[in-house]
């Protein structure tokens, strides 16, 4: 998926794609890149318009800032995580 911050509704199909993390990553992109604010906003607006979007909106934030955190520019998930082969020593003969 292509996301233009330009356009509010690549953001919101954007944000629809991983509710549960995308919400926090919108809030902190409007105050980092304040030349996308405004898209940014008005995706928010639409979001907060729709019942259904609003509360998965909120159930994102409150899940967020339960979740542990990362070090930063860690770009890897929990099922990114579980996914990777293990380490394996190579056998000493």
């Amino acid at each position: 998926m292509i996301l233009n911050l330009n356009d509010p509704a690549s953001i919101l199909a954007w944000w629809q794609v991983l509710p549960q993390r995308h919400g926090s990553q919108l809030l902190a992109m409007a105050r980092l890149r304040p030349q996308f604010a405004a898209p940014i906003q008005a995706a928010l607006q639409r979001i907060r318009a729709d019942a259904g979007l609003n509360s998965l909106f909120e159930r994102g934030l409150t899940a967020a800032a339960l979740a542990p955190l990362r070090p930063a520019g860690h770009w890897q998930t929990a099922a990114d995580e579980d996914l990777a082969e293990p380490l394996i020593e190579p056998a000493h003969g």
